[in-house]
């Protein structure tokens, strides 16, 4: 780890806009406007990820935020979800 790195706050704006900047090209590429982004827009169903492409997602919030999550009380439906998961990631993050 770079030890001049900032931490971040978990914030669920924090996420979100870690998301959006990190999924950018594929959002701007289907002619959605980053800034209107409706809480619940599906990463998956939009075809943003595929099934691999969740746990890469997953592992890079971790990575951005230096946290472990536990996503066994998140719903299914709700882990490719961007309103949902930036809340509840918020919400569970263990700092390392």
């Amino acid at each position: 780890m770079d030890s001049t790195r900032q931490i971040k706050d978990v914030t669920p704006d924090n996420v979100r806009e870690f998301l959006l900047r990190r999924y950018s090209e594929p959002i701007t590429a289907m002619q959605i406007n980053i800034t209107e982004i409706p809480d619940d827009f599906d990463f998956l169903l939009s075809g943003v990820i595929d099934s691999f492409g969740i746990l890469e997602m997953i592992g890079a919030i971790e990575d951005e935020f230096l946290i472990e999550l536990d996503l066994a009380l998140l719903d299914a439906e709700d882990i490719t979800r961007i309103g949902p998961l930036a809340r509840y990631v918020a919400k569970n993050a263990n700092r390392h």
